[in-house]
């Protein structure tokens, strides 16, 4: 067989022709799993199983990581801000817990070049906003009032992003405008942020003075930031039930890792951001790869694994840090952070990694899945309609919203999983003989 070295220095070799020269003539679309690490790649129930403990451990030291490090982190950076509480939840503390979606979406975008991260940004979007408004309604106690006005300011910017993103999915192509502009309307967002005080004048509103952040996270009492030696001390109450006992052993090992490597929030905690986030780049590569593994041998194809559980996965942190702030009275924060972290996925979660992508490749992103366009549609109509649920409660977070909202994401799971079943093309069988040589080493 004759090889042309010099196309091969030009680049223009194709690294797969020896190996797989079909590939580029298939009638079915190969697995994400090809794109990962040959390892535990057939199917297999042992593989399966091993696959769930281990991501649910790492969904464990994800939680952690984000509510022991993360988290904290932010809040000292926005209260040496001086940022209002909406603001804050709404882009730093935002930025924080949607850290798990960019890292995903990157390795979806540049690794498996599949449909996974899409599916993650949007299964995220809706759990953000159902999902925690469900969590925080039928959990928190008592109903949470809210200000009506970061509510709307932050709805409104995520239904633009819906509608940008239903329009960059409904060709199934992505193209360098495309990405670009959804950098660019986050831009316009920060701004519209910076000048939020002019815009509520504009709306007749009046700047409320105690909704500066002005509590120091280093000196609250409730829910303190703890040192290395707190973290590792730490021991279970010798009267607690087993179950608690039980819990602390099974986490204990990723309490003392992450404490071993990741500095606490109360001494240099811009290091601590830092390390957190290479913390939740590694975790979500691997809790990727593994949940890929896991709908590979079950037969969920990669777009519905993003939707379901991926999405609820890498939305841990902003479970957590929703419940919290919403049981110290600030439901305006936990839902502007809830609401806000779908704009950041979508603006930058996604236009970042098809943004470098493109410009790396010189080519446009194509988007398997058909169905994602119409679901990325159905959440305009999710937004829209927990915030009528708002409207008829007058912005009180209650049971009334939390119930509402748990049974609208019940019914979009079914929905946006029936139109990815029915409209996702055949997913090539890479043990079969036809497309083995997909399933090289």
């Amino acid at each position: 067989m004759y090889i042309n070295f010099n196309a091969i220095l030009e680049e223009e070799f194709d690294e797969n022709f020896l190996r797989s020269p079909n590939r580029d003539n298939l009638n079915c679309t190969p697995p994400d799993i090809i794109e990962f690490p040959n390892f535990m790649r057939k199917k297999n129930v042992g593989y399966v199983i091993i696959s769930i403990l281990i991501s649910l451990y790492l969904f464990l030291i994800l939680a952690i990581v984000c509510d022991d490090y993360l988290v904290p982190a932010m809040e000292r950076l926005c209260y040496g801000m001086r940022m209002s509480y909406d603001v804050a939840g709404a882009t730093f503390l935002a930025a924080a817990t949607s850290a798990p979606e960019l890292f995903v979406s990157i390795v979806g975008t540049c690794v498996t070049k599949g449909d996974i991260g899409v599916g993650t940004i949007v299964g995220s979007s809706v759990f953000n906003v159902l999902g925690i408004a469900a969590f925080c309604g039928i959990f928190v106690s008592a109903a949470t009032q809210m200000d009506w006005w970061p509510i709307t300011r932050d709805t409104f910017w995520y239904m633009v992003s819906i509608l940008l993103l239903f329009g960059v999915l409904y060709d199934s192509k992505v193209v360098v405008y495309e990405a670009v502009g959804l950098l660019s309307f986050y831009i316009l967002y920060i701004v519209a942020l910076a000048c939020d005080r002019r815009l509520q004048g504009l709306v007749g509103k009046q700047f409320d003075e105690d909704n500066i952040m002005k509590e120091n996270p280093l000196e609250r009492e409730e829910d303190p930031l703890k040192t290395f030696k707190e973290t590792i001390m730490e021991r279970p109450d010798p009267e607690a039930k087993l179950i608690v006992k039980i819990w602390w052993a099974i986490k204990y090992p990723a309490v003392v890792l992450l404490a071993i490597t990741t500095p606490s929030a109360r001494s240099i905690f811009p290091l601590s951001m830092l390390l957190a986030v290479i913390w939740i780049s590694i975790i979500s590569y691997f809790i990727t790869w593994l949940l890929t593994i896991v709908g590979y041998n079950i037969g969920i194809p990669d777009s519905i694994m993003g939707l379901t559980v991926i999405a609820i996965g890498t939305s841990v942190p902003e479970i957590i840090s929703s419940y919290i702030v919403c049981t110290k009275g600030y439901g305006s924060m936990a839902m502007c952070n809830a609401i806000g972290s779908n704009t950041f996925d979508i603006f930058i979660c996604l236009g970042l990694p098809w943004t470098i992508m493109i410009l790396y490749t010189g080519k446009n992103i194509l988007i398997n899945s058909q169905g994602l366009s119409i679901t990325t549609g159905l959440l305009i109509g999710t937004g829209l309609l927990v915030y009528i649920c708002f409207l008829i409660t007058k912005f009180s977070l209650n049971k009334f919203v939390g119930w509402c909202s748990f049974i609208m994401y019940v019914i979009f799971l079914v929905v946006s999983s029936y139109i990815e079943v029915v409209t996702l093309p055949e997913v090539c069988d890479i043990e079969s003989e036809d497309y083995a040589f997909l399933n090289y080493e």
